[in-house]
């Protein structure tokens, strides 16, 4: 499967491409971070705490728009608070959207997902949430 895209960003071997049409195909990463597909070493890019918080900020953003879109029941005031929650209770070292890893390759009607999936993701210190409507189902 190949897709082309233009105007995307990233890391391929050559130092940091931000330009061009760029060919995406399915493949794997060997243990020690090289592409099977290209033979590149893949890089480990980290970033800056301004970089950070401007991803932060985007998601948000993008979470609230779509949260709009869905005309949801919860008021802005609940995500505002759980960000604060969130700010105050220390710093992570991941986060991870448990329906998003449960929702992983399931084709649920009533909207459940697998919870054997997200048990195994679950190491370290992690802050690791999910909606109730996720889990309803589960403990009801």
């Amino acid at each position: 499967m190949e897709v082309g895209g233009t105007g995307m960003g990233g890391w391929h071997g050559h130092g940091w491409v931000g330009d061009g049409k760029w060919i995406v195909k399915k493949g794997n990463v060997s243990s020690t971070g090289r592409c099977l597909s290209c033979s590149e070493q893949l890089a480990c890019v980290d970033t800056n705490e301004v970089e950070t918080q401007k991803f932060v900020d985007s998601l948000v953003a993008l979470a609230m728009e779509r949260k709009a879109k869905m005309n949801s029941c919860e008021s802005d005031v609940v995500f505002s608070e759980f960000q604060d929650w969130l700010e105050k209770q220390g710093d992570y070292e991941a986060i991870l959207d448990g329906a998003n890893i449960g929702l992983y390759q399931q084709n649920f009607v009533d909207g459940s997902f697998s919870l054997s999936q997200v048990l195994p993701s679950i190491f370290g210190y992690l802050f690791f949430f999910l909606h109730i409507f996720r889990i309803h189902s589960l403990l009801y």
